[in-house]
């Protein structure tokens, strides 16, 4: 390979040296710079995801931690006693006035009775308890009356604790 080098004019041996050159940083570049470009991209993306997750669940951390704590010392979210805390829901939803009656069933149970009712406001209220208050509806009947969007219904509601 040397006598073929050394055979050529010295503008040839000048051009294949230039373009020798130049193969080889082309290769340089395409088996090492850019996949370690695109490696090191990639990894920037990757970072930046999870650094948005991880400040996403740090304050959910510490929501679960104080859930647990919570259910660990026997104690609910939701410290009023299920009854009272029934009541002022319905009211401040403003459905006092279509509760007929509320009664207890047992420690952790309450069984209210609409009539007349908006249904809409009924069922908003239900998700306001079941998810702000951590309290689930055992059972529910509801009866539709002549009037659109009025209902009577008897609702059951369980503590979170239950």
């Amino acid at each position: 390979m040397k006598s073929w080098y050394l055979s050529k004019s010295p503008q040839e041996r000048q051009i294949i040296s230039v373009i020798s050159v130049l193969v080889v940083l082309s290769l340089i570049y395409l088996i090492i710079w850019a996949p370690l470009s695109d490696s090191y991209q990639r990894n920037q993306i990757q970072l930046k995801a999870k650094r948005s997750l991880l400040s996403w669940m740090e304050p959910s951390s510490r929501q679960i931690q104080q859930l647990q704590n919570n259910q660990k010392n026997g104690r609910q979210p939701n410290q009023k006693p299920l009854l009272s805390t029934a009541d002022s829901t319905i009211k401040s939803f403003g459905l006092g006035s279509q509760m007929k009656r509320l009664e207890p069933q047992g420690n952790n149970k309450v069984q209210i009775w609409f009539e007349n009712a908006d249904f809409d406001l009924l069922i908003k209220w239900i998700a306001s308890i079941s998810s702000e208050q951590h309290i689930r509806v055992s059972s529910i009947n509801v009866d539709g009356l002549a009037q659109a969007g009025k209902v009577s219904a008897r609702v059951v509601l369980t503590g979170a604790g239950s």
